[in-house]
C-alpha cells in the first residue's frame, strides 16, 4: 500500500471513529433523558466519549474539533448532576463539533473563535442570578480547590469562563479561541505563567489578547512585561479585576 493510499485509510477511520463518538454522546444524552440510563452512568459515559473524540481529533489535527472538545470537556468541570437544561446544553456542544468535524472533511474553513461565542457558559456551578456577558476569559490554573473558587468568582462577575490547565495547552488553544482575556497563574508547571504572558505579548497572532498574571500577596514578580498587570489572590479579587479589565479595555 502507497503511503498516501495509508494516510487515506487512517484519515477515513479517524472521521469514522469521531463520528461514533458524536453519536454516542447523543444516544447516551436521549437514554438519560428517557430514564434509562442514570445520571451517574451517563456522565461518566459522557466524559469518556469527549476524551476519547479529543484524543481523535488531535491525532490527525482535526484543530476545529480539538478545540471544540476542549471546550465540551470544561463545560462539565464541576458538574456532578444531569438536569433538562445540562441535557439541552450537552445536544448544542453535539451539534457544534458535527459542524466542525464536516469542515474538516470537507476542507472547509471555519472560525472557532466565533462558535466559541454561541456556546453555552461552565456549568456545574450554583451562581446568584446574573448577567452574563460577552466577554471570554481563559483561566490558566492548575486543577484543584483554588481553581474552583478563582472559577466561581469570575463566573459571579458574569463573564464566560473556560478554564485550562496546562500552559502548554493554553499556548496551543489561544490562538484558535481568541479569548477576550487571559489570567494565567504565576506558579504552573512546564512553562510558568511569566513565561507564557511573555510568549503571548511576543506572537503576532496573540499580541493582541489582554493578559493579566495571577500571583499570591507576596509572590515575586520578574520579566513580567509592563504591559500585563498583576491580580492578587484576596477578599478583593472581584474588584480587581474589574480594574484590570478597565486597564485593559475590556470593560
Amino acid at each position: 500500500m502507497m503511503q498516501s493510499d495509508l494516510l487515506d485509510e487512517l484519515r477515513t477511520e479517524a472521521i469514522d471513529t469521531a463520528e461514533d463518538r458524536l453519536r454516542n454522546i447523543q444516544e447516551v444524552t436521549q437514554c438519560y433523558t428517557q430514564g434509562t440510563v442514570n445520571a451517574a452512568d451517563a456522565l461518566s459515559t459522557l466524559r469518556l466519549e469527549a476524551h476519547s473524540l479529543k484524543s481523535v481529533a488531535a491525532s490527525f489535527e482535526m484543530k476545529a474539533l480539538k478545540v471544540m472538545c476542549h471546550r465540551f470537556e470544561d463545560y462539565f468541570f464541576n458538574v456532578t448532576d444531569l438536569s433538562e437544561s445540562i441535557c439541552r446544553d450537552i445536544q448544542f456542544f453535539a451539534d457544534r463539533m458535527a459542524e466542525c468535524l464536516e469542515a474538516f472533511v470537507y476542507g472547509k474553513d471555519i472560525d472557532v473563535s466565533k462558535l466559541m461565542r454561541k456556546l453555552p457558559n461552565k456549568a456545574g456551578f450554583e451562581v446568584a442570578d446574573i448577567t452574563v456577558a460577552n466577554i471570554e476569559v481563559m483561566l490558566v490554573m492548575a486543577p484543584g480547590t483554588a481553581t474552583k473558587i478563582v472559577t466561581r468568582e469570575l463566573l459571579e462577575c458574569g463573564y464566560r469562563m473556560v478554564n485550562v490547565a496546562s500552559t502548554m495547552d493554553a499556548f496551543q488553544l489561544i490562538p484558535s479561541m481568541q479569548p477576550d482575556a487571559v489570567i494565567i497563574s504565576r506558579v504552573m508547571p512546564e512553562l510558568s505563567g511569566i513565561d507564557l504572558a511573555c510568549a503571548l505579548s511576543a506572537m503576532p497572532a496573540t499580541k493582541s489578547i489582554p493578559v493579566a498574571l495571577l500571583a499570591t500577596e507576596n509572590g515575586d514578580i520578574k520579566d513580567l512585561p509592563k504591559t500585563v498587570p498583576v491580580l492578587r489572590k484576596g477578599a478583593n479579587f472581584a474588584d480587581d479585576v474589574a480594574d484590570v479589565f478597565m486597564e485593559l479595555g475590556i470593560l
